[in-house]
């Protein structure tokens, strides 16, 4: 409510789709008075975009979260792989003050859920109608691998997927995607492909 002036019009939502319009009425150092003036409730998103991402650095890892949600994932599960950076950490209550944060920024109404870190084989299992892996190398095109919502997409650590865990994905009904001749960074390939899945599905 910082910087907020006397007669402005706020929107204030939950995180859970409920939504209100408020106009500040007083505001003083210690405190801001709204009042509410419309309430709404929004529909949930038509697509379930999961976004499970191997532990990187954790700057490039903060900048993924934050652009994922800003393009509309609705769930992030960090999980670690063979190439995964363990020293990364987790710190699960500055990731969901980024998550606030940016879901603010893009007005999405319903709040991203973070889970808690998982290990590869566990991804391996989330239910989804969609599972893409992004690889560097030979992945196909990522229309002919959609086949609705849930979508459930991996992103790698920095190092890469070892071929073992890209055989293992494939026996998991997985479908390997390339973005093409180009070497993405982990956090490049986590937001593309979030905007790419949002084009070929809504």
């Amino acid at each position: 409510m910082a910087r907020v002036e006397k007669s402005e019009t706020l929107e204030v939502f939950d995180g859970n789709g409920s939504v209100w319009t408020a106009v500040v009425e007083s505001v003083t150092k210690r405190e801001t008075i709204a009042r509410v003036r419309q309430s709404r409730q929004v529909s949930p998103p038509s697509l379930e975009l999961i976004l499970a991402m191997s532990m990187i650095r954790i700057p490039a890892f903060e900048l993924a979260l934050e652009k994922a949600v800003e393009v509309g994932v609705t769930r992030i599960v960090p999980f670690t792989a063979a190439r995964s950076n363990v020293g990364a950490g987790h710190r699960h209550d500055r990731w969901m003050r980024i998550i606030i944060e940016a879901a603010k920024q893009s007005k999405h109404y319903y709040l991203p859920k973070l889970d808690q870190p998982i290990a590869f084989a566990e991804v391996l299992s989330l239910p989804a109608s969609s599972k893409i892996i992004f690889a560097e190398r030979g992945g196909g095109p990522l229309k002919p691998a959609l086949a609705g919502s849930p979508v459930l997409y991996l992103i790698g650590p920095e190092g890469g997927w070892t071929d073992e865990e890209l055989t293992t994905a494939g026996k998991n009904g997985f479908q390997l995607v390339s973005l093409g001749a180009a070497v993405l960074k982990a956090e490049t390939v986590a937001i593309v492909g979030a905007a790419l899945i949002r084009y070929e599905l809504e």
